[in-house]
């Protein structure tokens, strides 16, 4: 099979297995908000700052109920203790029947509780002994606005050292991006640095560009946003929604051409745009 050929049927089964963030209120009380979504796809839940955990809870119930697969964010900030922290790992492999979940420091800039970034809860090893196996964390291509490139590696290092210690199936799903050369020279960065954790490549949905401009600037994706900012000078493409189609091919090309490439899936983040952004990843899919 030519590369070019493998590269689309790699390019299928990544769209196939991708998985989809979604927020609590949008799961529950969103009639046909599953449209487009096969069962036992991954579908990550938010924890929003200032929020108490259960709605969180109760959404990733109602997936696993639909048949999906829920896969909570736990906002280090946000927990309060290690039995706040115990308290919500066994209520998801309880009551939702989870063994995964995204660690993560959360958006609020304080910490509610004893916890402050997610190596401080990886190194109570209440996830694992809980039973949630499956962690994934946070990856940044284009670096972190609160922590320089040294720490990012220092950090990442040490989790990944913890996932061996603590007998855990750790992966990374990545801040989202718009330029393809920056995110495969970072996943080629980190196979020389000795990272051996698998990659899943964080996707914007099919919103405006305004909005996807609106989030950059807040998360930080830095030199990708020039990108997006050309556009402004395509006047007829500036009011209507992007897609990633140039992320998708190139991951699947890097994984063609590269036997040892960290790349393992596709995560979207559908920024208010999910039934758009579910019916895209449907027919590539198909």
């Amino acid at each position: 099979m030519s590369t070019d050929l493998r590269g689309t049927a790699i390019r299928k089964s990544l769209m196939q297995a991708s998985s989809v963030e979604m927020t609590p209120a949008y799961i529950t009380r969103t009639p046909g908000a599953f449209e487009n979504l096969a069962p036992n796809t991954r579908v990550f839940v938010t924890w929003l700052p200032g929020t108490p955990f259960d709605a969180t809870l109760n959404a990733c119930v109602s997936l696993r109920q639909r048949g999906y697969v829920p896969v909570a964010h736990i906002a280090a900030r946000s927990l309060r203790d290690t039995a706040h922290f115990r308290t919500i790992c066994s209520q998801l492999v309880s009551r939702a029947q989870a063994n995964s979940i995204l660690l993560i420091a959360g958006g609020q800039p304080e910490s509610d509780g004893m916890f402050s970034n997610t190596l401080d809860v990886l190194r109570t090893g209440i996830a694992s002994s809980e039973g949630l196996r499956k962690i994934y964390v946070a990856g940044h291509p284009e670096g972190h606005p609160q922590a320089s490139a040294q720490t990012l590696r220092d950090t990442l290092h040490e989790k990944q050292m913890l996932a061996t210690q603590q007998g855990l199936d750790m992966e990374l799903v990545t801040q989202f991006g718009f330029d393809p050369a920056a995110m495969l020279d970072w996943e080629e960065m980190l196979r020389k640095d000795g990272i051996t954790l698998p990659v899943n490549l964080g996707l914007y949905g099919l919103a405006s560009p305004q909005t996807l401009l609106r989030y950059g600037l807040a998360c930080g994706v830095g030199q990708s946003l020039r990108l997006l900012k050309t556009r402004r000078t395509r006047l007829h493409r500036w009011f209507f929604p992007c897609n990633p189609q140039s992320l998708v091919d190139a991951v699947a090309r890097r994984i063609a051409e590269t036997p040892d490439t960290l790349f393992r899936g596709l995560h979207f983040f559908p920024f208010g745009a999910v039934p758009k952004t579910l019916a895209w990843r449907r027919k590539l899919s198909d």
